[in-house]
């Protein structure tokens, strides 16, 4: 879960990493994301809650993964998902891997009543939204996601926080420009996979990779650095 505005590489729209490899491998997704359900809407957490006084180590918030998949008719995700707390995140509230069924969490959100298990639970909707979908590519806050927020027992729950978490203020020094359209796209790192532009691809090819709108570097003397 990214601050409100905060998503890199988002400026007008958004764009995804796909493997260009074809085969079976799925490429691993990231919060900006888990298997087995038999259907979309099976099952329906209702008890998600802390006891009062209990501790927030990985182990519990594990547990509560666990219990809340389980409910839900996921148990081999169950065995599965994995939570950790890093000290690392600054800004973001909460990570997501997919298919490693991962979830990361700021350690500042203990310093926020309700938010542990919140934050906990968005970032968990993430991966089984993305399981759920298969191979499908799905919006990363659609309709999947609502609906397993919804399962969660967090329905309305907003893609963006508001807490006031530390800003990090850098320069986007790389640019990439889409083949097709000609949308730049400014970033602080690079990409680590081929990308190419979501506009382009949803238009054109069903929202499949395709190498014509692969995102190109741009000369840094063409854009101005953007800074966020």
């Amino acid at each position: 879960m990214e601050a409100e505005g905060e998503d890199e590489g988002v400026e007008g729209q958004l764009s995804f990493s796909f493997l260009e490899a074809a085969g079976e491998e799925v490429a691993e997704r990231h919060e900006p994301a888990r298997g087995f359900a038999p259907e979309a809407g099976a099952g329906v957490v209702e008890r998600n809650e802390l006891m009062a006084g209990e501790v927030f180590t990985e182990e519990v918030l594990e547990a509560m993964c666990r219990e809340w998949l389980q409910e839900l008719e996921l148990p081999g995700a169950a065995k599965l998902v994995r939570v950790i707390w890093n000290a690392r995140l600054k800004s973001t509230a909460g990570y997501a891997s997919f298919p490693a069924w991962r979830i990361e969490l700021n350690p500042r959100l203990m310093e926020y009543e309700g938010q542990v298990v919140r934050t906990l639970k968005h970032e968990l909707a993430h991966l089984i939204a993305y399981h759920r979908a298969g191979r499908k590519r799905i919006d990363p806050h659609g309709q999947e996601w609502r609906m397993a927020c919804a399962c969660l027992g967090i329905a309305g729950e907003k893609a963006c926080h508001q807490l006031p978490l530390p800003r990090a203020r850098q320069k986007r020094t790389l640019a990439y420009r889409c083949q097709a359209c000609g949308f730049v796209l400014h970033r602080v790192r690079r990409f680590r996979r081929p990308t190419a532009c979501m506009s382009c691809c949803a238009k054109h090819s069903g929202g499949r990779y395709d190498g014509r709108f692969r995102f190109v570097p741009v000369d840094l003397g063409e854009e101005p650095p953007v800074t966020e």
